[in-house]
């Protein structure tokens, strides 16, 4: 069941700024082993439960391409925020980079909690349509009733 990713999505990504945050002040190896435990764990279940999201809120024979576009933008922007990081790194330093984007997740977290209830109601809609027409999109649905089939003995 899809019930409740939303707000799964919404702790753990909190959880993982939180985490991360939490290791840019650590200075021992262990501590800091120990922290980007929980930190991935926030981070997988973040990305899986939005994952899952996705699927389920996309038509059957757009999956494919919708999928691929999430992927493009979720490896195709690495490179540009680890230049981005990098750039701030020498400024600031690495621990305090690490620490500010967490602080970033954590907003986005926020943002993203508050708006659920609304997000909430526009993904039912998109997915009572999916289930209605079978998987089809909801442009191409068909609201007939159905016909009884009988057969006579």
């Amino acid at each position: 069941s899809i019930s409740g990713l939303g707000r799964w999505v919404a702790f753990a990504s909190g959880g993982f700024g939180l985490f991360i945050i939490l290791f840019s002040f650590s200075r021992s190896f262990w501590l800091s082993a120990l922290l980007l435990v929980p930190a991935g764990f926030s981070m997988m279940t973040q990305m899986s439960s939005s994952n899952t999201l996705i699927q389920s809120m996309v038509p059957d024979e757009l999956r494919g391409r919708v999928m691929a576009v999430y992927s493009m933008m979720f490896m195709g922007m690495a490179p540009i925020g680890a230049l981005m990081a990098g750039s701030l790194a020498e400024i600031i330093g690495a621990p305090g980079t690490v620490a500010l984007g967490g602080a970033v997740c954590i907003l986005g977290a926020i943002v993203f909690g508050l708006r659920l209830p609304k997000l909430r109601v526009e993904a039912r809609e998109i997915i009572v349509a999916l289930q209605m027409t079978g998987g089809e999109p909801a442009s191409k649905a068909s609201f007939q009733q159905p016909v009884l089939v009988t057969s006579k003995k």
